[in-house]
């Protein structure tokens, strides 16, 4: 018997060998998938959490982690930059010439109430198309940028026949399942509308219109909110008081969407391999603690000496990150903190101002060119005090924060260049005795 059982444990031990032998490369490309999958999952789970319509859920978690959306934040503009509202048309919100503007809205406010998004959501497209467009069909605009809503049909919004047709334009804007974009498969629209931003009937204008046209002046769309009431009670009748899918209730407060999901913790998201805590400092801009966001010191420091050129919490570190705006992962090149409008911003040290300047990510923009190689940069700002070629010491304000360029709302951005190249603002301050984190 021992010599039957040694024989099969033998041609066992055969067949099992022989079989690696034939398979050991389907088992290794198998490895490495698993792997891939992993990493993937882990890299892009940010994204996913965005995309897949579970900000909401997900904020739930950055509660818990101790952030909020700081409304203080969010300033509309002054009433004197308001636009005046026309008068004398024949609509309300409209002078005698704009015939052509009036049917143009009639259109946009037709097609809200196919997509079904209620006086508010009417509101924001009216208020959007006010200000990328003025209510005209134009033939033109930024590179390829076209009718009411300046949808880009290199950007998948479309044909530049289609992105011109009024009902297109705003069914598109709008979104869901009334979207020429709409996917099935998927249960959303791409690009996105007003429908696949989560909790979008809540948010500032600015901010909603913001999330669907990803513009580099997110602060515009507010100062239209006022013509754009006016136009939308004129011209929509009864078709206001429709409230749209998965929007917010006036009554409840809650998401109606059926496909609400309960909520998940910090420790379920990690478990899960979900970064949360990089998904809230990225996606929550506006974070932070208890207490009003600090300035700066207002004291001028000795020359060589450096300050902190604003004393407030950190957000988003310096590093690869998921981009909650342009939805891929690249390089953040320098440290956010939380800062409302107007918030006063100071030279880190001595230095020559190099540059003020704007560009379409970071909005207003100011450089310093300091000692040794070092270049500071501030980005996303309101308001400029200095001027090219003008020496400033440390501590001395230099701008005022805001909302400028791309961005999820008002904060701060500061830059370290070192020879030219970007470097962690945080490590190098803490050589120069500061702690960028002491008011985290």
């Amino acid at each position: 018997m021992e010599a039957v059982t040694a024989s099969l444990v033998l041609w066992a031990k055969t067949q099992a060998l022989g079989w690696l032998a034939r398979n050991w490369g389907k088992l290794v490309a198998a490895g490495l998938a698993v792997v891939g999958v992993a990493t993937f999952l882990a890299v892009t789970a940010v994204s996913l959490v965005s995309s897949n319509g579970q900000v909401t859920e997900a904020a739930n978690a950055c509660t818990e982690l101790g952030y909020s959306v700081d409304q203080a934040a969010y300033r509309p503009p002054p009433v004197e930059e308001k636009p005046t509202v026309p008068t004398g048309g024949s609509v309300p919100g409209f002078g005698p010439d704009d015939a052509a503007e009036v049917a143009n809205a009639q259109a946009i406010i037709a097609a809200g109430g196919v997509a079904g998004v209620g006086r508010r959501g009417l509101i924001v497209a009216i208020a959007t198309a006010l200000q990328e467009s003025g209510l005209e069909n134009v033939d033109y605009g930024d590179r390829d940028s076209l009718g009411l809503f300046q949808q880009r049909p290199s950007q998948g919004w479309g044909t530049a026949e289609q992105v011109r047709d009024p009902k297109f334009a705003a069914l598109a804007f709008f979104g869901g399942p009334t979207s020429p974009h709409f996917g099935h498969a998927t249960g959303k629209a791409s690009p996105g509308g007003l429908l696949e931003v989560s909790g979008w009937s809540d948010l500032p204008i600015t901010v909603a219109a913001q999330s669907v046209q990803r513009s580099a002046f997110p602060s515009a769309y507010a100062k239209h909110e006022e013509r754009a009431v006016v136009i939308v009670d004129a011209l929509a009748g009864d078709m206001t008081s429709t409230t749209s899918i998965g929007s917010t209730s006036s009554s409840g407060g809650k998401q109606t969407s059926h496909t609400q999901q309960a909520v998940t913790t910090a420790a379920e998201y990690r478990a899960s391999g979900v970064d949360i805590d990089s998904f809230c400092s990225t996606e929550f801009e506006l974070a932070s603690a208890e207490g009003p966001v600090a300035a700066t010191s207002g004291k001028v420091v000795q020359a060589g000496e450096w300050t902190a050129p604003i004393q407030s919490q950190v957000t988003s570190p310096f590093g690869m990150r998921f981009h909650p705006i342009y939805h891929e992962s690249r390089l953040h090149a320098g440290t956010d903190f939380h800062a409302a409008v107007g918030t006063s911003i100071a030279s880190p040290t001595r230095g020559v101002v190099d540059q003020v300047g704007w560009s379409s990510g970071g909005g207003l923009n100011v450089a310093i060119a300091h000692a040794d190689g070092v270049k500071t940069r501030h980005l996303h700002l309101s308001e400029a005090l200095v001027k090219p070629g003008e020496e400033v010491q440390g501590g001395q304000p230099i701008a005022r924060s805001g909302d400028s360029g791309v961005g999820t709302g008002a904060h701060y951005h500061f830059e370290v260049h070192v020879d030219g190249e970007p470097i962690d603002p945080e490590p190098f301050m803490r050589k120069h005795g500061v702690n960028l984190r002491a008011w985290s």
